[in-house]
């Protein structure tokens, strides 16, 4: 058996959810990017927010207004006058091969961090957004509304996601984390978003039922409830075995074979050992999805995917 598979959060910017305390249970190795408003006490090292990943905006002071569509006009102007030096380029370069395209800029990889940064923020802005519905729930669950037919999601649909974004987050977090994604790696989705980012690469909206394997796993949302399963040691006695479990299963997945054996351990060790010896009798459970690889040719690992981030969101 090779080595253990590396479990890496998606995406790379991860506002804090009270949920997330279950973390640590399961995957006490998981790998993390940016980790805003984290717990020190979890057992994770983020990496700090770089400067490019800010917009400063006094780099546009220097401008005045109608600049821009001046510089716009005199770089048409000088397209179109090089027009006929172009031609004569194409002709002196015919049945050349194709000059391979220069890596992208420092300053590309600073806009894809700032577009990444605006996506977080956003993605906490929509968090305080699920709390007020929650909020609002308790105001009104006093009196007797009447119940009416809401506005509900789309048929088949989740969420809509543009294509080239959902590109552009997956190349910023395989640069970033690159010494983590080698073999045997394995994306876990855990923001609000994720979910549909990943189908949309898979090819949104054709892919949207992904080959899936569920485990419902007890769970915490809270620092004492976390302390409380781990105990004195740091770390719940099952976990190793857990660990050992789920990496039996992702191999499985990749290997191609059926994965209904190793997926009954997992269950047995949660029924048994887990949900029976749980210090609360009413467990919140934390669901995981495995998606299992498809025959794409260059589809070779499984997805992770905790199925309660995003996994009822509205389209817009």
């Amino acid at each position: 058996m090779g080595a253990p598979w590396r479990i890496v959060a998606f995406p790379l910017i991860l506002p804090w959810r009270d949920e997330f305390w279950t973390l640590p249970l399961y995957f006490p190795d998981l790998r993390v990017g940016v980790t805003p408003n984290w717990p020190e006490q979890l057992p994770y090292e983020g990496m700090p927010l770089p400067p490019e990943a800010e917009v400063h905006p006094h780099e546009f002071q220097h401008y005045h207004p109608g600049d821009f569509r001046q510089w716009q006009a005199f770089e048409k102007y000088r397209q179109d006058q090089g027009e006929g030096d172009d031609m004569i380029q194409a002709i002196r370069s015919y049945g050349q091969a194709a000059a391979p395209e220069p890596p992208p800029s420092p300053k590309a990889w600073s806009l894809a961090w700032q577009l990444e940064k605006m996506q977080a923020d956003q993605e906490a802005q929509l968090l305080l957004v699920d709390k007020g519905e929650d909020w609002l729930k308790d105001i009104f669950k006093a009196e007797p509304w009447e119940d009416r037919a809401g506005l509900g999601p789309a048929p088949g649909v989740e969420e809509m996601v543009d294509p080239e974004l959902a590109q552009l987050r997956y190349r910023l977090w395989r640069h970033v984390l690159a010494p983590h994604l080698q073999d045997r790696s394995v994306p876990l989705l855990l923001g609000r978003t994720s979910r549909t980012l990943f189908l949309t690469l898979k090819g949104w909206p054709n892919w949207t039922v992904p080959r899936t394997l569920r485990l419902a796993l007890p769970g915490c949302r809270s620092g004492a409830q976390w302390r409380t399963v781990c105990g004195d040691p740091g770390r719940p006695p099952w976990q190793p075995q857990f660990g050992e479990l789920l990496d039996a299963l992702l191999t499985t997945l990749a290997d191609g074979r059926e994965p209904q054996a190793a997926l009954g351990e997992l269950q047995k060790l949660a029924e048994d050992e887990l949900v029976a010896r749980w210090p609360w009798p009413d467990a919140w459970n934390w669901n995981l999805e495995i998606w299992a690889p498809d025959s794409a040719p260059d589809e070779t690992a499984p997805v992770l995917c905790w199925s309660g981030a995003g996994a009822a969101i509205p389209p817009g």
